[in-house]
């Protein structure tokens, strides 16, 4: 037997677990020390099974509980042997989970993805940048460069206008979203080919309608070239730094 932890709140805050099943198909239930709780549920394994019922629960569980109030999140799969040791983490942790907790008090997590909207790229770019038309022409071990199926990967000026041009639209991006986040970020994790960039935003509620304008105007000034796709609301799971907590 031990302790699943799918994240932390305010001890004062509202939250119904009479309803909610979570992993393990167990009840969930709060362990408080001061301002601060962790939301757990017991866990009969001492070995964490990884299965996909309960993946899906803890995204659940999560979801729910930041539609009721602020959260800082954990990522599937942590236990902890005991409920002594619960109070233990919340004990050391308890001015950076505070601070975290203050942080992203009432405010959700969107992402907002930018991508090219045109049938041939490689066409696309050359008709903005004639003088990649010389590329085609380029001939490496007898063969020409460009050809159907890898002939962006092989030429390297085109690699490197469009990686400008991703950042430089980026950016326009960024000038027209971010005044509605209290917080914006342009995500790390490699972009295929046809995507400008995917962007995490941390948005107060009461902005969550004048910041889905913002990207309706985005997608209005950058139209037919690009579309926007956007996802959310979630809880915080990209700006709470749950890297500082300490569980030894």
């Amino acid at each position: 037997m031990s302790i699943y932890l799918y994240g932390y709140t305010l001890s004062d805050a509202p939250h119904d677990f009479e309803e909610l099943r979570g992993v393990d198909n167990r009840s969930l239930f709060l362990v408080s020390y001061g301002e601060i709780s962790a939301i757990v549920s017991s866990y009969d394994h001492d070995k964490l099974l990884v299965r996909g019922k309960d993946i899906f629960a803890h995204q659940q569980i999560l979801r729910h509980l930041m539609d009721e109030s602020s959260i800082v999140p954990l990522q599937f799969g942590l236990t902890l042997k005991d409920l002594s040791a619960v109070e233990t983490v919340l004990q050391r942790n308890r001015d950076h989970l505070l601070s975290e907790l203050h942080r992203v008090y009432r405010k959700v997590e969107m992402e907002i993805v930018m991508k090219y909207d045109v049938d041939d790229l490689f066409e696309h770019m050359v008709a903005k940048y004639p003088y990649l038309r010389e590329e085609k022409a380029k001939v490496l071990n007898g063969r020409l460069v460009y050809y159907l199926g890898n002939r962006a990967l092989k030429c390297e000026k085109f690699q490197a206008v469009l990686k400008k041009e991703k950042e430089v639209y980026a950016s326009k991006v960024e000038e027209i979203i971010s005044p509605w986040c209290a917080e914006f970020n342009k995500s790390r994790v490699p972009v295929g080919e046809m995507e400008v960039g995917t962007f995490n935003c941390l948005v107060n509620r009461e902005r969550l309608k004048v910041f889905e304008r913002s990207i309706y105007e985005a997608g209005e000034r950058f139209a037919p070239d690009f579309h926007f796709t956007y996802n959310g609301p979630w809880a915080p799971q990209n700006f709470c730094n749950v890297s500082k907590i300490h569980y030894a």
